[in-house]
């Protein structure tokens, strides 16, 4: 190295620190809003589903109402009184098949007040068939039908989906109570369609066993073909709302309403919005945040790098630097030389120093003055600086007291480069003024590991030997033995 290297290794540690962190500061920040918009966005689709819930049970309890009271005249209509009164079978169904299209009910069952079917009529074939069986399996179905709401039931009709009926009791009277009245009403895929389009959200009648782990059979729905309700375990289903992945990839959130359910099945309606509408606004929003951090991050690493190399270089040279000379100071110096320890120490490299003064040189600085002393160091320094390898170091350590770290232990690169050296201080020096000096100097070489493997040992070495250089009248002189001892800095 010479004096300085373009950017130093500091300052590459500093773009290497500085450009990373303000990158994952704005990706942690961008992660956090990632997390934010999930957030919100579930949040909006949750509320959606609230607000859906309360209106789909606003609405079935009016329809549940209007029913009711719709049976309760049908019960009162006195030509089915007096039809129920004869006890034909054939004649009281007849009557209870005029009253379908005027309820909308899609079977009505009569029973007297313990329960035995009396009579029932069908707008389905499959459930208007003379069935002892059916009867049965009616008689037991419609004894568990007490409240007004809840009584909800999966029934055959061999369709390929099994529809979901809800049933109404309602007491005939004459004026006494003489029988029981069922009506039942299908669950519609026209019904839920409507709340659909109300809503905005999509729907679908479920209903399950008592198993432990029970699958869902799903009666009525507008969801979409790629969710499939049967696929997904019930436990992963609840009320508060659960997230759920269709077959193409497309999430949903979807929510439970309990809807009773009778003769050991439970009904439950099911609420659902996909995310894609919601959380495509926050895509956006996320797609423009990450390009802002990839064209931030670009800016940044031309803000650091342009800081580093007008700021922190800057800095680093009035550091590292002499300030007369340009070369590198003591402080540089001695880094550089613990750097060559550390590697004679793990790599076996070995490397030398040569500590050199100037001959003449206050003899120039007392005749001519400290400006005619300032330019020889200069002087001085731009011609020894010629003769440096890329990996050497050249350093002022004050006065007129020079240095060289040389990367090498060669005894005749050693000599070839300080007769070099030695030629070059030799040659005579222009003043400001216009007078021309002669100045010589004194080079003392020491290496490791020879006199020793701590640079202080090599360095106290060089300078024995500059002064022996000295003595001698100038030139240059190798250290003849190693230094003292001394622990390594």
């Amino acid at each position: 190295m010479r004096s300085s290297k373009p950017i130093s290794q500091s300052t590459r540690k500093i773009l290497l620190l500085l450009v990373p962190v303000l990158i994952v500061a704005q990706v942690v920040a961008f992660f956090f809003l990632h997390l934010s918009n999930r957030r919100i966005a579930l949040e909006s689709v949750d509320a959606a589903l609230q607000a859906g819930s309360r209106t789909f049970a606003y609405t079935t309890a009016t329809r549940r109402e209007y029913r009711q009271l719709t049976s309760q005249l049908v019960a009162k209509d006195f030509g089915l009184l007096a039809t129920i009164a004869t006890g034909n079978r054939v004649t009281i169904e007849s009557a209870l098949m005029s009253q379908l299209a005027r309820t909308g009910a899609e079977m009505i069952v009569l029973t007297d007040l313990q329960n035995q079917v009396i009579a029932r009529a069908a707008s389905t074939p499959a459930l208007n068939q003379a069935d002892v069986d059916f009867d049965r399996r009616l008689q037991e179905v419609v004894s568990h039908v007490k409240g007004a709401s809840g009584n909800l039931l999966p029934i055959a009709t061999g369709e390929h989906r099994m529809p979901l009926f809800g049933l109404i009791r309602i007491e005939v009277r004459a004026p006494m109570p003489v029988a029981w009245m069922y009506l039942a009403f299908r669950v519609s895929d026209a019904a839920i369609a409507e709340f659909t389009r109300m809503t905005q959200m999509w729907m679908a009648f479920v209903s399950h066993g008592q198993e432990a782990h029970p699958r869902l059979s799903v009666h009525a729905s507008t969801l979409p073909a790629d969710l499939q309700l049967a696929d997904i375990p019930h436990d992963e289903l609840s009320e508060t709302g659960s997230t759920v992945t269709s077959s193409t990839g497309e999430q949903y959130r979807i929510r439970l309403l309990p809807m009773g359910g009778i003769a050991g099945y439970t009904v439950e309606a099911v609420v659902a919005k996909p995310f894609a509408p919601v959380i495509s606004p926050f895509l956006k929003l996320e797609g423009l945040f990450a390009t802002s951090i990839v064209l931030s991050s670009l800016i940044s690493i031309l803000a650091a790098n342009l800081i580093t190399r007008r700021v922190v270089r800057p800095l680093e040279d009035v550091a590292q630097k002499d300030a007369l000379t340009g070369l590198a100071n003591r402080r540089l110096f001695e880094a550089n030389l613990g750097n060559a320890q550390q590697n004679q120490a793990a790599l076996g490299s070995g490397f030398s120093v040569m500590l050199m003064d100037l001959n003449k040189f206050k003899q120039v600085n007392d005749t001519y003055g400290h400006e005619a002393g300032d330019a020889v160091l200069v002087a001085v320094g731009q011609r020894v600086r010629k003769l440096m390898r890329t990996p050497d170091t050249l350093a002022r350590l004050g006065g007129d007291e020079f240095a060289v770290l040389v990367h090498t232990h060669d005894p005749q690169r050693l000599a070839t480069l300080a007769q070099a050296i030695v030629e070059a201080v030799a040659q005579s020096i222009r003043l400001p003024s216009g007078t021309c000096v002669e100045v010589g100097t004194s080079i003392g070489i020491a290496s490791a590991p020879h006199h020793g493997a701590a640079g202080a040992d090599v360095v106290h070495s060089a300078d024995l030997a500059m002064y022996a250089a000295k003595k001698q009248g100038g030139g240059y002189a190798f250290a003849e033995a190693a230094g003292a001892p001394r622990a390594p800095v």
